[in-house]
């Protein structure tokens, strides 16, 4: 069987209710897990929230922000996660955006250290405290990687990685860093999951669906982690673009910009064969988790959630 799980966002048009209903649904499908991103929300009271509504379902944040909570608190709400869950929880870690962190005052310095830094002391926390309750199984932690370095660390020290925005053809590189974190930790790299979040547009009329893929990725393309990862993997030309446009806050241009071929390459744009037909590439390029964050397309996000739900459910 596939193993495929959702995302559902606490956007202004979903509510935690909502979130909770559509979590039991995907249960009742044959779901393996939900995912809980953190835009501007608590992704851990959301994910508590599900997983004491659940049963069967794994829920995991996709992701929690480490640079946002301190570390040992951040351990500790993973544990509670994970006690209301029954140990079903996966807690995605990853280090935000410098457009998020740094009007905090936060310091992004060294993002690969810091997220060292943290999946240490949750380990620490969860088997020798202070951290209560204590989980007599921790949570299994999937770190957020783009870089090459940031993947070797997920090798090194979690449970998995989890891609997001990310093409196949950088597949081949990202899983060797991961095999060479895993070996420098003596791990078996083979054993790590690999999540692949994508974002989806489903629709039966691609052209809408693509425009607001294209929305979507004029902004991310301009984030610095996103737009590196991206000009390495054949999209320099687009990148820039988006970037020179941004320059002149001219975002109709950012949107052009913005390539058939990319908005191909990282999310799930189209028909339901035409998704699962992305879908299929990404397990056979080695992801071992398919991850779809469902989005309207000229509709309310409750009826794109219902169709992605229908659509997608295991086989």
């Amino acid at each position: 069987m596939e193993r495929i799980a959702l995302a559902f966002s606490p956007l202004r048009d979903a509510s935690p209710r909502d979130i909770v209903a559509w979590s039991r649904d995907a249960e009742a499908r044959g779901y393996e897990a939900v995912f809980i991103p953190e835009s501007y929300c608590d992704s851990l009271a959301y994910a508590g929230a599900v997983a004491l509504a659940t049963n069967r379902l794994r829920v995991g944040t996709g992701v929690t922000n480490v640079y946002l909570r301190q570390p040992t608190l951040l351990a500790a709400e993973a544990a509670a996660v994970q006690e209301f869950s029954g140990g079903r929880f996966l807690l995605g870690v990853g280090v935000g955006h410098r457009a998020v962190n740094e009007p905090l005052g936060i310091d992004m310095s060294d993002p690969v250290a810091t997220m060292r830094s943290v999946i240490g002391t949750l380990r620490t926390a969860w088997t020798k405290g202070p951290t209560q309750p204590r989980p007599a199984v921790p949570p299994r932690v999937l770190a957020a990687a783009l870089a090459l370095r940031m993947i070797e660390v997920a090798g090194e020290l979690a449970d998995g990685v989890m891609f997001n925005l990310f093409p196949v053809a950088r597949y081949p590189q990202a899983l060797a860093a991961l095999r060479r974190g895993a070996a420098r930790a003596g791990r078996d790299g083979a054993a790590l999951e690999v999540c692949h979040f994508t974002t989806c547009y489903l629709a039966d009329d691609a052209g809408a669906a693509l425009h607001e893929a294209r929305r979507m990725l004029a902004r991310y393309a301009n984030l610095p982690f996103y737009g590196n990862m991206l000009a390495r993997s054949g999209f320099a030309a687009e990148v820039e673009a988006i970037r020179a446009a941004w320059a002149r806050r001219d975002v109709a241009a950012a949107e052009r910009a913005v390539s058939d071929a990319l908005a191909d390459a990282v999310t799930l744009v189209g028909d339901a064969p035409r998704c699962r037909e992305r879908l299929a590439a990404y397990r056979a390029a080695g992801a071992t988790l398919t991850i779809v964050f469902p989005n309207p397309v000229g509709e309310p996000r409750a009826a794109a959630v219902a169709r992605a739900l229908a659509a997608f459910a295991p086989r």
